[in-house]
């Protein structure tokens, strides 16, 4: 492990405020297993054999703030320095149903490794940089292979978001090695069951699996185990992922791409199958609705800078370059004209439209809009006072 890792203030501070209550605790699962990778880590996690009350008792004396977001399950949530850490007492599993979980505590590291969905995420670490591997973990992580702990069909029946669990972690560590005929069997025969679980809970791990590089193999597995027309109900083509232009794009950006492929897709039924909110419905709308053919004039790109705005058409300009598979430095081009590009207020309002002799009515729309156009063809250079003699001579007409 790294040193700044296990020496972060922040970390000892609750390592030790645990400690002093004779706690026994370890970060857990995927901080372990990124750093291992030399990847960025974004959640932290511990594992303690403290009860949830003790965890808060142990906090709360050390000044640190305690929040009891899942004291049922055993997690306490630790705030330190805005940041917040998960604190989980080791538990085994009494029941499952395929959504949820009924735990009981346990002071057994072991049991609690094993009710974890693939051995590179049950491995533990303590303060002085030490793993705990119960599953050969490490050496599954070391040869990129994507291994259940126990029978793949048992685990996913427990939990059956575990089935895009697979593929994400298969996408992000193991896409180099062939994803072993167990998983894919399993994953195919219980695929129907994502149906069972809530849009939120398939919508959050799709979008995990989407902030992955490479994901054209990964779907075409998905769509082999129809599990991909579960979340995305029409065909879409996942080789649109193997273009490195899109390899780094945001998750929304990379569903754009893909549901381009299909031209009869229907968003409606997008919206409700990942119960996406009205604002990434509207950035979907506008990325499949709007086309872009190259080259682009000057005008062309400042007219669809001003209608999409800098980022949704710089994401266009992205997903229209993989779509075209065209050159990436006019890509480059493109973005850096975007970014350097400042579009000034439409100088021209109804009142002024009044003011000269235009009447209310829904022609005074279109005239607007007749009149911006003549503004954004002359690269944004007409001034108001141009632009009402233009309107003047329309209104002659």
């Amino acid at each position: 492990m790294y040193d700044n890792f296990i020496n972060n203030d922040d970390i000892l501070l609750i390592i030790n405020a645990i400690k002093k209550f004779q706690g026994d605790i370890r970060l857990v699962g995927g901080c372990v297993r990124d750093n291992l990778l030399k990847r960025q880590t974004i959640d932290i996690d511990f594992a303690t054999t403290l009860l949830p009350t003790q965890i808060i008792n142990s906090l709360v004396a050390a000044n640190i703030k305690a929040i009891p977001t899942g004291i049922k399950h055993g997690t306490i949530t630790a705030i330190v320095n805005n940041t917040a850490y998960e604190i989980t007492t080791l538990r085994s599993d009494i029941s499952c149903d395929g959504r949820h979980a009924e735990v009981k505590f346990t002071n057994n590291w072991q049991q609690d490794a094993s009710r974890r969905d693939f051995t590179f995420n049950a491995l533990y670490c303590d303060e002085k940089g030490i793993i705990y591997d119960y599953f050969s973990g490490l050496q599954d992580l070391e040869e990129k292979q994507l291994k259940f702990i126990g029978d793949p069909e048992i685990r996913i029946q427990e939990d059956y978001l575990r089935i895009l669990r697979a593929f994400r972690f298969y996408a992000s560590i193991c896409s180099q090695n062939k994803l072993s005929d167990e998983i894919v069997y399993s994953c195919t025969q219980y695929s129907s069951c994502l149906n069972k679980l809530s849009r939120e809970r398939i919508r959050d791990e799709f979008f995990k699996l989407l902030s992955c590089p490479n994901l054209s193999n990964t779907l075409k597995i998905m769509q082999k185990c129809h599990v991909l027309e579960k979340i995305i109900p029409f065909e879409v083509i996942p080789d649109i992922m193997s273009s490195d232009i899109l390899s780094d794009a945001d998750p929304l950006i990379k569903l754009a791409a893909l549901l381009r492929t299909n031209n009869n897709c229907s968003l409606d039924k997008i919206k409700i199958s990942l119960c996406l909110s009205n604002h990434n419905h509207k950035i979907l709308v506008s990325l499949l609705n709007n086309n872009l053919e190259f080259p682009l004039s000057i005008i062309e790109q400042q007219k669809y800078i001003n209608k999409l705005g800098k980022k949704m058409y710089c994401d266009l300009i992205r997903i229209r370059h993989a779509e075209l598979n065209l050159n990436y430095h006019d890509l480059v081009q493109y973005i850096e004209y975007a970014d350097q590009l400042t579009i000034p207020e439409f100088p021209i309002s109804g009142k002024d439209l009044f003011n000269i002799g235009y009447q209310a009515g829904k022609n005074l729309g279109t005239t607007l809009k007749t009149i911006k156009d003549f503004w954004e063809n002359s690269s944004y250079q007409l001034t108001k006072s141009q632009l009402l003699d233009y309107a003047k001579e329309l209104l002659k007409k």
